[in-house]
């Protein structure tokens, strides 16, 4: 039975039907002839990722009409891309080999785009299909290879991804102690919110318990791993689960209940077309169907699972399902032998034959714990044929490799492995446990040293109590310190989330929509295009960064042009800006609050220009150095006290960004033990704001 592996980077979750409905809409958009080649090969991408884990048959159309425009068009960067949702699909739909050579196509144009990240993420994907395809020394080369690159770019979440996989090599290999050792570590770098993440990793530490003979530990990770899927609406992690629960309820010795578990994986992956899991499916059938003596059954699913894993490079579960066709003919009783290729002369030749041929891809394929079970086969097979030498031989091997998958030193390493984990979560407890214990006994010391100083005289009593009432004290006021700390964080998370709502202003977002949807209702793709480009750009740009508590004045400053050259076009050129930093200032090393300014040009564009027709608009931004620090001024020529007028009947005179711009400002104040301020007001024409704010690099 195969692993559960985690795919790194690229899996989409499944669409739900309102999502369904968004890619029937897509799949019209892209038809028309009036959109942009730039537009098309962006939306063929989208189409070919969602399409994953639903319909790869689709995914790999949009893949490839992608990666044809993106050759045409000399555009490397997505031809990396599609390279990318290339292998994606292939390797849902089981094509190892395909998916293999479009990762390597995409690590190559990554690297020469010197795309550190990307090219990581194609060669860990890389590692997922050589352990597919058994290559499993390949496979451990190309994760540590990875996990080094992901260290290297300071990028946990493909450290913890690639750990989690070169676990499942490990178990493949039977070297259970590595594979706990490296789940474990894997483990610790996974954030507690990522549930799915943790819920992959328990799947793959039950199949641990599972090939230890603990089942009912395994089984129980199994159905919380099956309930997570569900409800995320993964149907190929269902599956898995599924078919791992089968497998472990058949080595129950409880084969109905596990054929129900096999029925249902085998459903969902033929609908996902997934063929390397129908084969395994078919495989574990037959495997139950012998435990239940139904032979005709177990050697029809047997020899389905033969056709499917021709079509693939599974080679260990091929071996596998060879094995257990060559053990059923073996079982097959005389009186029960339906098919003319079968006879009791020919039986144990018959058996034999599958069971060698298993045993060469087994060879093959490098796993050792399906070796012990193909050694084991053949000395039962021949000790039925009362070849006794022969079973002698095919049994000393078993013997030696199960001593060598399972000896003394492996079962202490697995036990040391087990409980490692849970000793690094309990130390701290005991820790703090033994503190605490300490804290205790001396604190009785001092009481019978208070005593003895009682006993002394009045004047060690006063001292004694001195210290008390300074502990008592200093308690108290670092109680106070805390709470203004937790009160302060709680006023940033508060007001950097109002000020992240603001900078996604829903009029701004409608608008710029509208104006885009305009420009294509009208056929003219080119402007819709480079409108479309700039309101990505100026979206991913402000969603990026509003994490960060300070960027540099260069990006914030690139952010604030994009956002008036949006507005620019909106309203039809009628307002034009400059801006003007001094030569002395460098800009791309002094740290600046996100999207500072946004707030007041916005101000000047709605309140100075939206409804004056006469004057043409301009504002003025001015970036000049002043003692220690930097002043911002940004002044327009538009309604001036009119429009502050206008201003003062609303929100206190202030608009909601530029009063958010303040809070956040009087926050950072309090945090940074800085003394930045802001000035503003109405002139005879015009509105002007300055802005002062110590220079950091």
């Amino acid at each position: 039975m195969r692993l559960f592996v985690i795919w790194i980077g690229l899996i989409a979750p499944c669409l739900v039907s309102g999502q369904g409905r968004e890619l029937d809409s897509l799949r019209q958009i892209v038809g028309e002839p009036a959109i942009a080649d730039s537009v098309r090969l962006m939306l063929w991408n989208e189409m070919a990722y969602a399409f994953y884990s639903i319909e790869p048959d689709s995914g790999i159309y949009y893949a490839q009409r992608a990666l044809e425009l993106a050759e045409k068009m000399h555009h490397e960067h997505y031809q990396a891309v599609s390279w990318n949702n290339l292998g994606s699909n292939y390797w849902a739909r089981g094509d190892d080999s395909l998916a293999l050579y479009a990762y390597m196509q995409a690590m190559n144009r990554h690297t020469t785009l010197n795309n550190q990240l990307g090219a990581a993420k194609a060669l860990s994907n890389m590692a997922l299909i050589q352990y597919n395809q058994s290559e499993f020394l390949e496979a451990i080369r190309s994760h540590e290879e990875a996990i080094s690159r992901f260290s290297a770019l300071d990028h946990p979440p493909g450290r913890y991804y690639n750990l989690s996989n070169l676990g499942v090599v490990y178990l493949s290999l039977a070297d259970y102690p590595k594979a706990l050792e490296t789940f474990f570590d894997a483990l610790k770098l996974i954030p507690e919110e990522e549930e799915m993440l943790q819920a992959n990793l328990a799947t793959n530490i039950g199949l641990v318990y599972k090939n230890t003979g603990e089942l009912d530990t395994a089984l129980s990770y199994q159905k919380r791993a099956y309930a997570w899927f569900e409800k995320a609406g993964n149907r190929q992690g269902m599956a898995n689960a599924l078919g791992n629960m089968g497998v472990i309820l058949d080595k129950k010795k409880m084969p109905e209940q596990a054929l129900v578990h096999f029925k249902n994986a085998l459903e969902i992956n033929e609908q996902i077309g997934n063929q390397r899991r129908i084969g395994s499916d078919l495989s574990n059938m037959g495997k139950a169907y012998l435990n239940l003596g139904r032979f005709d059954e177990a050697y029809q699913s047997h020899l389905q699972a033969i056709d499917v894993y021709a079509q693939t490079n599974d080679l260990e579960n091929a071996a596998m399902n060879l094995h257990l066709m060559g053990m059923l003919i073996a079982a097959m009783p005389v009186d029960f032998l339906p098919y003319a290729s079968i006879t009791t002369q020919n039986k144990i030749r018959k058996s034999l034959e599958y069971q060698q041929k298993g045993k060469e891809l087994a060879l093959q394929s490098g796993a050792k714990s399906l070796l012990q079970d193909v050694y084991l086969g053949l000395s039962d097979t021949y000790a039925l044929a009362g070849n006794y030498e022969s079973a002698l031989f095919w049994h000393k091997k078993h013997l030696e490799f199960r001593d060598s998958v399972m000896n003394d030193d492996k079962q202490k390493e697995l036990l040391r492995q087990q409980t490692r984990f849970e000793f690094d979560k309990k130390e701290a407890i005991l820790k703090a446990s033994h503190e605490k214990a300490l804290s205790i006994g001396q604190t009785a010391l001092e009481e019978q040293a208070y005593k003895k100083q009682l006993i002394a005289g009045t004047f060690a009593f006063f001292v004694f109590f001195s210290l008390i009432v300074a502990v008592l004290y200093k308690k108290k006021r670092d109680a106070r310190e805390r709470e203004k700390e937790a009160a302060l964080k709680q006023k940033i998370a508060e007001t950097e989330m109002k000020w992240l709502k603001a900078q996604l202003n829903p009029h701004f977002i409608f608008n710029s929509l509208n104006a885009i949807s305009d420009f294509i209702l009208k056929h003219d793709p080119i402007t819709a295009d480079y409108y479309l480009g700039k309101f990505a750009r100026l979206m991913r740009m402000i969603l990026e960064k509003s994490a960060e508590q300070t960027i540099s004045l260069k990006e914030d400053l690139q952010m604030l042009e994009i956002y008036m050259q949006l507005e620019s076009f909106r309203f039809n050129g009628k307002f034009s800006y400059t801006i003007a930093v001094d030569k002395e200032l460098e800009p791309e090393k002094i740290q600046v609050p996100p999207l500072l300014l946004q707030p007041y040009v916005e101000n000047s564009i709605w309140h100075g220009f939206s409804t004056q027709d006469k004057v043409s608009g301009e504002i003025k931004i001015l970036i000049r150095k002043t003692g220690n620090g930097i002043t911002f001024v940004v002044e327009d020529n538009g309604r001036g006290i009119k429009a502050s007028a206008n201003l003062a009947k609303t929100k206190n005179g202030h608009s909601m960004g530029m009063r958010l711009t303040e809070d956040r400002i009087a926050v950072w104040n309090q945090s940074q033990k800085m003394k930045a301020s802001v000035n503003h007001g109405a002139l005879d024409t015009g509105y002007r704001v300055e802005l002062q704010i110590p220079e950091l690099c």
